[in-house]
């Protein structure tokens, strides 16, 4: 049975149900008027307020464009904290109408927080959410944001694949980015659209740490197996990259050796 909280009430313990989804522990349900945020209990104070300035842009803070994606997401900084959030949006033909409103009762950026938050603290590699913010417009419609924190000096793979290897030995990196995605099935879920660019190379001293991002279609199981997530990737590659001068045959061959040596 759901239970029915207060503005503010502090969720403890077990994962608590609510409007079809999971509140999970150390996150707290905030109510403000039309308003619904899930937030990290130790982030209130600041990013309760950054949340709510969404409707305006975040006008008035400091802030930069991400680019990528469907646009919509950018880098603020309050204080110490550095976040990025992101305006959910719609892909395809119904973003041509309806942009960024959406339908229901188990609002997606709640779903995707709740996502990545389980699969984080089941040691799958994914960015760490924060926050997430959902304004109804009438019962049953509404607007998202969600927010996860920004990783300094990161780069996506399709960024990393284009500026040279670096200091990373190329098929280290790939067979880590292998890894990253098996872990991720091996958790029972996948990426609902995994391509180059929501792949991110975060700093690391002999390799970089792989972190996976923008789960905005939060799955955890459909008709299509986990290689319809690695087929997706090769058609990413040969998108960006129709000649294969970026990303080689013998790069995907090493994400597949990397797949292939995960832990099962």
């Amino acid at each position: 049975m759901c239970r029915r909280h207060t503005r503010g009430a502090v969720l403890g313990g077990a994962l608590t149900a609510w409007s079809g989804v999971f509140i999970p522990d150390g996150f707290e349900h905030v109510r403000e008027e039309r308003t619904s945020i899930l937030v990290r209990s130790d982030a209130r104070e600041w990013l309760v307020p950054l949340l709510m300035a969404g409707d305006r842009g975040w006008a008035g803070y400091a802030m930069r464009a991400l680019p990528g994606g469907r646009g919509g997401a950018v880098v603020v900084r309050v204080d110490e904290h550095e976040v990025v959030l992101r305006t959910c949006r719609r892909g395809g033909l119904p973003a041509r109408v309806l942009h960024d409103t959406y339908f229901g009762w188990t609002p997606r950026p709640f779903r995707e927080l709740c996502l990545l938050e389980t699969l984080r603290r089941g040691g799958v590699p994914v960015v760490e959410v924060v926050g997430a913010r959902v304004r109804w417009l009438v019962p049953g419609c509404y607007k998202g944001w969600i927010a996860t924190r920004y990783v300094r000096d990161a780069c996506t793979l399709w960024e990393w694949v284009c500026g040279g290897d670096g200091q990373w030995q190329r098929p280290a990196v790939w067979r880590l980015v292998g890894k990253a995605i098996r872990r991720l099935h091996d958790a029972g879920s996948r990426h609902p659209d995994l391509n180059l660019r929501n792949i991110l190379l975060c700093p690391g001293t002999e390799a970089p740490t792989v972190l996976l991002v923008d789960f905005d279609r939060p799955l955890w199981s459909g008709v299509h197996g986990p290689d319809a997530d690695l087929v997706r990737l090769r058609r990413s590659a040969r998108k960006l990259d129709p000649q294969g001068s970026r990303v080689t045959a013998a790069d995907l061959e090493d994400l597949l050796a990397g797949y292939g040596e995960a832990s099962p």
